[in-house]
C-alpha cells in the first residue's frame, strides 16, 4: 500500500464509498483503519492471514510433551518455553533420514523479527511519515539482542535448523515442516492451507510469549486499491464489495484451500476448512493473533522490495554461522541508510516532476499562450 500511496497511485475511495460500511460486511473496523491516511480510505481488506504456530502432532506424541496452547492469554507459553519443548524435540543427526529439528522461528520477515523480543528497526515516525523512517536502529543494543535470540536458536540453542539443513529437505517437500523434519513452525497462516499435503498430523497453535508482550502475531491484511487514473472508480468498488461479500468470500475459501476471509460471517467456513484441526481452536487462534498482532512491515514501509532484498543477503553469512550478528549489522546500517537516502531523493524527484507537469499541462488547457514544445 505504501509503495502505491507514495507514488500517488491510489484514488481516495471515500468520495465514493457513500453509504458502504465495514460492518455491513462484518468487516472489523480497525482491519479497515490500516488503509486510511489521514482519515482517508485507500483500500479495502480482503483476506486476512496472521502469524501461526504449527506443530507435528506425531513428533509431541513420540517425545512425550503436551501440545502447546491455543489460548494467548495463557502466560505459560512463553519463547523460553518453546525453546525448552524445542530441545527435546531435536535430534542432532548428520544423517538427514534421523535428523530433526525443535523449531523453525519465522516470525514476519527479517527486519521485522526484533519487535517481537521489543526492538524497533526503524524510528517510531515511520509509521506516520508515509513509511520513510527518519532513523535506523540496527546497532541499538535491544536490536542487536533480539537477532541474537533468533540466529542463536540456529548456533547456540542448536534447535532450528541451518539454512544448508532447509535447503535440502525443502527441495523435496518445498517446506522443511511439511517434510515431518520440524516439530514447531512460527509462519503465516497460509500454510495451512498446504494441510491436506501433510503425511502427519499437524496442530494449530498460539505464537508464544515474548519480551514484548504487546506483539505475537504479524498480520497480512491483503487489501485491494482503485488506481487514481481509472475511468470506473465506481464500478471498481462495486467488484471490490462483491469479492467481500460473505458469499464470495466463503466460495474463496473453497477453491483456494484456505484463503482467511476478511468478513467474519465466513469465518466459521474458514475455521472448519482443515481436516485434524478443531475449528473452535483455529478460531481461538486468530482471536488471539488479531489482539497482540501488528501489521506486516510490507504493507506500511516504502520501498520495502529493496529493504527486504537487502537484509536477505546482508544476513546470508550470519544465517549460515559464518559472521556474528553484531559485526553484520553496523554494516546492514549503513547500507540501508545510502539506500533509503537514494530512493527517497528519486521519488521526491518524480513528485516534483509530475506535478510540474499537471500544473503546466492545466496551463495549456486553460489556453495560455506559451509554446508548449519547449517545455516538453
Amino acid at each position: 500500500m505504501t509503495e502505491y500511496y507514495n507514488k500517488d497511485m491510489l484514488m481516495d475511495l471515500t468520495p465514493y464509498l457513500g453509504d458502504f460500511k465495514a460492518s455491513d460486511y462484518s468487516i472489523p473496523e480497525e482491519v479497515m483503519d490500516i488503509y486510511k491516511v489521514d482519515g482517508k480510505s485507500y483500500g479495502i481488506p480482503l483476506n486476512s492471514y496472521v502469524t501461526v504456530m504449527l506443530y507435528n502432532k506425531d513428533l509431541f506424541d513420540k517425545a512425550g510433551l503436551p501440545y502447546p496452547p491455543t489460548d494467548y492469554e495463557d502466560k505459560s507459553w512463553t519463547f523460553d518455553k518453546m525453546v525448552e519443548y524445542a530441545k527435546k524435540l531435536t535430534v542432532d543427526s548428520e544423517d538427514l533420514n534421523v535428523a530433526q529439528y525443535g523449531v523453525d522461528f519465522g516470525f514476519g520477515e527479517r527486519n521485522q523479527r526484533p519487535q517481537y523480543f521489543g526492538g524497533n528497526v526503524y524510528s517510531d515516525d515511520v509509521w506516520t511519515n508515509g513509511g520513510k523512517p527518519s532513523e535506523i536502529n540496527l546497532t541499538k543494543p535491544e536490536v542487536v539482542e533480539a537477532y541474537k535470540k533468533v540466529y542463536g536458536l540456529i548456533y547456540d540453542e542448536k534447535v532450528s535448523p541451518t539454512p544448508a539443513f532447509m535447503k535440502s529437505v525443502s527441495g523435496q517437500f518445498g517446506d522443511p515442516f511439511l517434510s515431518g523434519k520440524v516439530a514447531m513452525s512460527v509462519v503465516g497462516s497460509w500454510s495451512l492451507a498446504a494441510s491436506s499435503e501433510f503425511n502427519f498430523n499437524v496442530g494449530v497453535a498460539a505464537v508464544p510469549q515474548g519480551p514484548n508482550p504487546d506483539v505475537r502475531s504479524v498480520l497480512y491484511i491483503d487489501p485491494l486499491f482503485v488506481l487514481k487514473d481509472s475511468k470506473h472508480p465506481e464500478e471498481a468498488l462495486e467488484w471490490i464489495k462483491f469479492l467481500v461479500t460473505k458469499e464470495i468470500q466463503e466460495k474463496s475459501i473453497e477453491l483456494s484451500g484456505g484463503n482467511p476471509p476478511v468478513n467474519q460471517d465466513a469465518a466459521e467456513a474458514y475455521y472448519s476448512n482443515f481436516e485434524g484441526i478443531a475449528p473452535e481452536q483455529l478460531k481461538q487462534v486468530f482471536d488471539g493473533a488479531y489482539k497482540y498482532g501488528f501489521e506486516s512491515y510490507n504493507h506500511l514501509i516504502a520501498n520495502y522490495s529493496q529493504i527486504n532484498e537487502l537484509f536477505i543477503n546482508e544476513l546470508a553469512n550470519v544465517e549460515n554461522g559464518e559472521q556474528k550478528v553484531e559485526d553484520a549489522l553496523p554494516v546492514i546500517e549503513e547500507k540501508l541508510k545510502a539506500l533509503l537516502e537514494r530512493v527517497n531523493k528519486l521519488l521526491f524527484a518524480i513528485e516534483l516532476s509530475a506535478e510540474v507537469w499537471y500544473s503546466l499541462r492545466n496551463t495549456f488547457l486553460t489556453g495560455s499562450q506559451c509554446d508548449e514544445s519547449q517545455y516538453l
